[in-house]
C-alpha cells in the first residue's frame, strides 16, 4: 500500500515538474520572441526616426547633437523647424537659390514609376500567361533562358543599354526613365508562379463555355491572382522609385532628375544643408510607405496564396 502511495506521489511530482518545465519553456520562448521582435523594430525604425527628427532641425543643431549618440540625436528637443520642408519644395527664396524643388522631382519619380508599373503589368502578365498557363515544347528551357538574365548585374549591361537608348534618341529624355523597364524577368517569374498555382480545370471549364485565350486571361486568371498582381506592382513601383544608377547615367538635366538623384545632387563641395536634405528624404520616403500601408493586405494575401515552385 505504501509503495502504491509512493508511486502515486512520484507521479504527481513528475507531472508537476513537467508542467513547471513546460511553463518555463513557454515563458522563455515568449521573452526571446519579444526581444527579437523588439530588436528588429529598433533596427528598422531607428533610421526613420533619425531622418524625421533631423528634418526639422538646422544643420548646426544636427551636428551639435550628433555625438555622443543619445536621445538628443534623434529627438528635436530644442524646437521644430518646418521651414526645411518648404525649402526642399522650393517654396522659399533660399530653397530656390540652392536649386531645390523636390516637388518637381517627386512628380518625375511618380509619373515614371506609374508608367513602368502599367506597362510592366501588360507585358509581364502576357509573358507569365504564356509560361504559366500554355503548354508547348521547350517551355521549360525558354523560361530558364529568360530567368538567367536575372543573374546578370545591372552594371554589366549599363553600357549596351545606354547605347540602345541613345540610338532611340531618348538619352536626357523623360522616356529614358521608362522604356528600359517595360519588361522584367523577375516579375515574369513571380507572375508565372501565381498563374501556375491555379487549377487548370478553370481553363477547361472556360473553354467549354466558348472562351478564347484572351477571355480566359482577362475573366478567369487575372481575377484569381489579383493579390499577386498588386504585390508585383508594389515591388516594381518601389524598384523604379528607388532607382538611382540608371537615371544618373541616362539624364543630366536637373529638371528630369528623379527624386533620389535630386537628393544626391545636393552633396556638393560646399556640403549640403542637412536639415533640408533630411526633409527631402522624408518626402521621398512617404509615398512608398503610404502605398504599402494601404496595400499590405494584398501583399500578405499573395504570400499565403502562392509559393515558389520548382
Amino acid at each position: 500500500m505504501s509503495t502504491e502511495k509512493l508511486t502515486e506521489l512520484q507521479i504527481k511530482q513528475l507531472a508537476n515538474k513537467t508542467h513547471r518545465q513546460a511553463v518555463r519553456r513557454k515563458i522563455t520562448t515568449t521573452l526571446v520572441t519579444i526581444i527579437i521582435y523588439t530588436l528588429v523594430v529598433i533596427v528598422f525604425l531607428t533610421p526613420l526616426i533619425y531622418v524625421f527628427g533631423n528634418s526639422v532641425r538646422n544643420s548646426q543643431a544636427i551636428w551639435d547633437n550628433a555625438f555622443p549618440v543619445s536621445w538628443k540625436t534623434f529627438i528635436p528637443y530644442e524646437g521644430v523647424i518646418v521651414e526645411n520642408y518648404l525649402k526642399s519644395l522650393g517654396l522659399t527664396g533660399e530653397g530656390q537659390y540652392q536649386g531645390m524643388d523636390i516637388s518637381r522631382n517627386l512628380w518625375i519619380s511618380l509619373s515614371s514609376s506609374v508608367l513602368v508599373v502599367c506597362s510592366s503589368l501588360i507585358f509581364n502578365t502576357a509573358a507569365a500567361y504564356f509560361f504559366g498557363r500554355l503548354k508547348f515544347p521547350g517551355k521549360k528551357y525558354l523560361l530558364i533562358y529568360v530567368l538567367a538574365t536575372m543573374m546578370i548585374p545591372q552594371q554589366v549591361v549599363i553600357i549596351p543599354l545606354y547605347l540602345v537608348v541613345d540610338q532611340m534618341g531618348l538619352i536626357n529624355n523623360f522616356w529614358a526613365l521608362v522604356v528600359p523597364w517595360y519588361a522584367s524577368p523577375f516579375i515574369v517569374f513571380l507572375l508565372t508562379q501565381f498563374m501556375s498555382d491555379l487549377p487548370y480545370e478553370f481553363d477547361e471549364a472556360a473553354i467549354m463555355d466558348g472562351a478564347n485565350q484572351w477571355q480566359i486571361l482577362w475573366k478567369v486568371v487575372l481575377p484569381n491572382i489579383l493579390p499577386g498582381l498588386i504585390t508585383v506592382s508594389l515591388m516594381e513601383f518601389q524598384f523604379i522609385w528607388n532607382e538611382y544608377y540608371w537615371p544618373l547615367v541616362a539624364v543630366n538635366t536637373a529638371k528630369l532628375f528623379p527624386v533620389q538623384v535630386a537628393i544626391a545632387s545636393q552633396f556638393t563641395e560646399q556640403g549640403p544643408n542637412w536639415g533640408v536634405v533630411f526633409a527631402a528624404m522624408v518626402l521621398a520616403s512617404a509615398p512608398v510607405i503610404i502605398l504599402f500601408l494601404f496595400m499590405q493586405r494584398y501583399f500578405f494575401e499573395s504570400t499565403a496564396m502562392s509559393g515558389v515552385k520548382g
